[in-house]
C-alpha cells in the first residue's frame, strides 16, 4: 500500500475532476492524504481519503469580472505567496509521515515540486485546463488574449523570479535551479480532458496522459427528472467563481418566456442569492442542483466556458451554447470549442434574450453539432477517466 499525496489548488474546477482519482485509489488499496482548506473535507472524506486541512491565501477570493494586463502579470507573484505558505504548512504536516507521491497542479506546483524534491519522492503534475509543454504554454496562450500582452521585464514577474529564487534558497532547492523548478510540465502527467480536445494536441508526448473528464458518481436524484415531463430542458450556470451577475440570469429567464421548455438555472457558492430571482417566473432557481443528473436529460447546456463544466457536458453528450466571461482561460475553452463544431459562443456582456434564445433552439436542432458532441463523448470515454488516472500514478510510484 503506497502513500499519495493529492494537492489540487481548493477550488471546485481543481479538486472535483480530482476527487475520483482519490477514490479510485483508495479502492485499490492506497492511503490518500488530501491537503485542501476546510471547504472540500466534507467531499474528500467520501472519497476514503484523509483531509488534510491548510491555510490558504488565495482560496475563495474574489476575482475581477474582466482580467487586465496587470492583474495577470501579478498572478505570477500570487502562487508564489501562496506556495510560500503552504508549503510552511504541509512540510511540517508531512515530516513524520512522507508520502510515495506527491500530485499537484497548475497552480499548487510550487508547494508539490518543493516537497517532493526535499524528501526525494517522485512528483506528478495535474492539468484541470489546458496542459502545457515546452511547445505551447497555455500561460503564453492567455497573455496573447490580453490587448497589451504581459512582458518578461514586467515589474511584477521580476519580483516574481526574486521571489522564486529566495523560495528555493529557503527550502535548500537552490541546485535545482529556477528553470527546472518553472518548467512548464513534469515527466509525467495527467491532462483531464480528451487528447482530441486539447489545443496542439500533436506537439504532446507520453508524458501527458490525457485521462479525459473525472467525474464522481451520478447521485440517485429521481426527483430530478419526471418521465412525464416531455420538454425539452436548457441548465444554466455560470460555475461558481464568475456567477455574480444577476442580470445575466435575468436575461435567460427573458429568452425563454413562453417557450415550452424547462428551464434550470443554478447559482453556485457566493454569487447570486437565490431570493435576487424570486420573481422570475417559467424557471426553476437553485443555489445548487445535480448537474451530472440533469445533463443526461439537457438537450442544450449554457455555461461559462469553465473547463470541468465543458467536461461535464461533453461526456454525457450534451451540446453547448457558452457565454465566456471577460477572462482569458474561458475564451479561448470557448473558441476551442466552437473551432470543433461543439456548440456556439455569444458575447457575455452584450447577449440578449433573443440572442441566447436563437441560439439554444439552433444548437438543439443542429443534427450536425450532436454528431460532433457524441464524436467528443466517446473520446471522453476512451480516455480512460480515474482508473487510467490511478494508473498513471501507480506507475510513478512503480
Amino acid at each position: 500500500m503506497a502513500h499519495v499525496a493529492l494537492m489540487p489548488f481548493p477550488a471546485h474546477g481543481h479538486v472535483n475532476p480530482t476527487l475520483p482519482v482519490a477514490s479510485a485509489l483508495v479502492r485499490r488499496g492506497h492511503r490518500v492524504t488530501f491537503p485542501s482548506t476546510e471547504e472540500f473535507t466534507g467531499a474528500i472524506a467520501e472519497t476514503g481519503a484523509t483531509p488534510l486541512v491548510y491555510r490558504s491565501l488565495l482560496a475563495g477570493r474574489d476575482l475581477p469580472e474582466s482580467f487586465t494586463t496587470e492583474y495577470v502579470a501579478h498572478e505570477p507573484l500570487r502562487c508564489i505567496d501562496e506556495g510560500t505558505l503552504v508549503t510552511e504548512q504541509l512540510k511540517q504536516k508531512f515530516a513524520e509521515d512522507v508520502p510515495d507521491l506527491f500530485v499537484y497542479d497548475v497552480s499548487t506546483f510550487p508547494t508539490g515540486r518543493a516537497l517532493a524534491a526535499v524528501y526525494g519522492r517522485p512528483g506528478l503534475q495535474m492539468f484541470p485546463v489546458f496542459a502545457s509543454n515546452e511547445r505551447f504554454s497555455f500561460g503564453q496562450a492567455q497573455s496573447a488574449e490580453l490587448t497589451e500582452p504581459v512582458r518578461a521585464d514586467h515589474p511584477a514577474i521580476v519580483e516574481f523570479i526574486g521571489r522564486t529564487v529566495r523560495f528555493l534558497d529557503e527550502h535548500g532547492l537552490s541546485d535545482m535551479g529556477i528553470e527546472r523548478f518553472l518548467r512548464p510540465c513534469d515527466d509525467r502527467n495527467l491532462a483531464f480532458l480528451p487528447k482530441q480536445f486539447q489545443l496542439h494536441a500533436d506537439d504532446f508526448d507520453d508524458r501527458h496522459t490525457f485521462v479525459g473528464p473525472c467525474l464522481r458518481p451520478t447521485p440517485k436524484a429521481d426527483s430530478w427528472l419526471d418521465e412525464s415531463d416531455d420538454r425539452p430542458l436548457v441548465l444554466i450556470s455560470l460555475g461558481t467563481t464568475f456567477n455574480k451577475n444577476a442580470e445575466f440570469f435575468r436575461r435567460c429567464a427573458e429568452a425563454f418566456a413562453g417557450l415550452p421548455w424547462r428551464v434550470v438555472i443554478t447559482l453556485g457558492s457566493g454569487g447570486v442569492d437565490p431570493d435576487e430571482l424570486s420573481d422570475l417566473t417559467g424557471v426553476e432557481v437553485y443555489r445548487w442542483a445535480p448537474h451530472t443528473v440533469l445533463l443526461q436529460r439537457a438537450s442544450v447546456f449554457v455555461c461559462h466556458a469553465g473547463m470541468g463544466s465543458m467536461m461535464e457536458a461533453l461526456s454525457f453528450g450534451t451540446p453547448l451554447v457558452l457565454v465566456p466571461p471577460d477572462v482569458t482561460e474561458h475564451r479561448i475553452n470557448a473558441r476551442r470549442a466552437a473551432e470543433l463544431g461543439l456548440g456556439r459562443v455569444l458575447p457575455f456582456d452584450t447577449m440578449t434574450p433573443e440572442d441566447l434564445r436563437d441560439a439554444v433552439l439552433g444548437v438543439a436542432a443542429d443534427e450536425s453539432i450532436r454528431g460532433r458532441v457524441a464524436d467528443m463523448r466517446r473520446h471522453a470515454e476512451d480516455a480512460g477517466g480515474p482508473d487510467r488516472a490511478a494508473d498513471a500514478l501507480e506507475a510513478a510510484m512503480a
